[in-house]
């Protein structure tokens, strides 16, 4: 047992924490933020000592403070087998700086949580590793997943056969993963802040649809515009707001262009989770295309924000549609006309929508940041315990 876990007159003894992560930990405000990591940061540093350990979030070397927990950026220069081996050292070495961790924890099954792993064997502690993506996806006509290079693949199967234990967001991903060879452990979603989003007091714009992710290929936002035409065929009135960095240098915005779509679909970049979850408050129907998504948050903000999410039948749309009072309407298909009638069939009937909108908001308020937290905290202890 670890020196640092035990009760002394009834109080649980804080954890060291170490987290190993790919990024998203700039303070709050800035675009690289990935919301599920500051939350964890938020909840865990109010109970215990956590140390953040970012791999290539920056190019430089640099600490800083976040809600409390130190953070500290451990450059990767161009993933070399020098440059991953020196990132394995640097990790492990951090992690015990300061005192053993009690659990070492990496989100993504790349090299974080490569190096988390290695930290955990290093110290002896036992290792967590969340499977956030695609680590052990292949989608070969797009260039995206760890499954396409031999290198990351293997990775991936190290980090997560060297784990103490292995968690994914939603139960699609765990069929993903397992279907790869990877272990599974746990199911923890990763839940939306809830004291930002949650049901505004306003009646939404009818027939108003959002996406909220970064424009970019597994996004599919080409899929979503093109559906979106035959949405706008039907419904004249119909508008869409994308919410989300441009990786593709202005395509999705040219394409909107050429589908006679510029009047219908507004792009608003980056927005603050205050004013995504505005944007959404102002919503009728979340829409989601992915061609592959582990655990979406964008679909429990909307859900929080009181609004149903159609799409692609991954993540937790795949999840909620198969509820037995279903949270979502996954598509059959990946085909613009499916996504559209599917949309449109949604909009034509308030009254469904308002069901699966209920279903989905209890669902997310019940599975929220605070959750996910308290999910990690109870699987470290039990992982300690066991040690």
């Amino acid at each position: 047992m670890s020196e640092g876990y035990g009760r002394h007159l009834g109080q649980t003894v804080p954890m060291r924490i170490v987290l190993v992560v790919p990024g998203g930990v700039d303070p709050p405000g800035s675009p690289r933020v990935i919301p599920f990591i500051h939350g964890l940061v938020a909840d865990l540093s109010a109970r215990h000592d956590v140390r953040v350990i970012a791999v290539g979030h920056d190019t430089t070397a640099g600490t800083w403070p976040l809600f409390g927990a130190e953070v500290i950026n451990v450059p990767v220069g161009r993933h070399s087998k020098a440059d991953i081996a020196r990132v394995v050292r640097s990790v492990s070495h951090l992690a015990g700086a300061g005192g053993r961790p009690d659990v070492v924890h990496g989100l993504w099954a790349n090299l974080p949580g490569f190096a988390a792993a290695m930290a955990a064997r290093r110290h002896r502690r036992p290792g967590v590793v969340s499977v956030c993506g695609g680590e052990f996806a292949a989608l070969a006509d797009i260039g995206y997943g760890g499954g396409l290079r031999r290198g990351t693949l293997l990775m991936a199967q190290a980090s997560t056969r060297a784990a103490t234990a292995v968690t994914v967001a939603t139960s699609w991903m765990h069929a993903h993963v397992t279907a790869h060879g990877g272990p599974v452990d746990e199911i923890i979603p990763l839940g939306a802040d809830t004291t930002i989003f949650s049901r505004p007091t306003s009646t939404p714009t009818p027939h108003r649809l959002a996406h909220v992710g970064n424009l970019n290929r597994v996004k599919d936002q080409a899929l979503l515009l093109q559906a979106f035409r035959y949405v706008v065929d039907a419904c004249p009135d119909a508008a869409l707001d994308i919410a989300g960095l441009d990786t593709l240098d202005g395509q999705m915005h040219r394409l909107a262009t050429t589908l006679g779509l510029d009047q219908h679909v507004h792009f608003h970049g980056y927005l603050p989770a205050p004013e995504l979850a505005t944007m959404l408050g102002n919503t009728t129907l979340h829409v989601l295309s992915s061609q592959h998504d582990a655990g979406p948050v964008a679909v429990l903000e909307a859900a929080a924000c009181g609004v149903a999410t159609v799409g692609t039948a991954v993540g937790h749309v795949a999840d909620l549609a198969t509820l037995p009072l279903p949270g979502a309407f996954a598509t059959p298909g990946r085909e613009p006309e499916a996504l559209a009638a599917a949309i449109l069939a949604v909009l034509a009937d308030d009254r469904r929508r308002q069901l699966v909108a209920d279903t989905a908001h209890k669902w997310a308020v019940t599975h929220d940041a605070a959750h996910t937290a308290r999910a990690f905290e109870s699987l470290y202890r039990r992982v300690i315990a066991n040690r």
